[in-house]
C-alpha cells in the first residue's frame, strides 16, 4: 500500500467522486438547500491537488537552492 499523503487521499477522493457521478449517486454533501454533489464538488478537490502538487514542487525547488 502506497504512503497516504495529502496528495494521495485527494487522488482517492477524485477517483470516488467520479465513481460517484458515473453511478449518478445522489449523495449530497452540505444540505438540501445548497446541494453540493460530487459533479459540484469535483473541481475544488482537483484544484486543491494541483495546488497541493504546486506547494511540494516549490518545496522542493527551496530546498535545492539551500542545498
Amino acid at each position: 500500500m502506497q504512503e497516504l499523503t495529502t496528495e494521495t487521499a485527494l487522488q482517492i477522493m477524485i477517483g470516488w467522486l467520479h465513481d460517484n457521478i458515473d453511478c449518478g449517486s445522489e449523495i449530497v454533501f452540505d444540505n438540501d438547500e445548497d446541494r453540493t454533489d460530487s459533479a459540484a464538488l469535483l473541481p475544488w478537490i482537483e484544484k486543491a491537488l494541483q495546488e497541493v502538487r504546486d506547494l511540494r514542487h516549490l518545496q522542493l525547488l527551496q530546498r535545492s537552492r539551500i542545498d
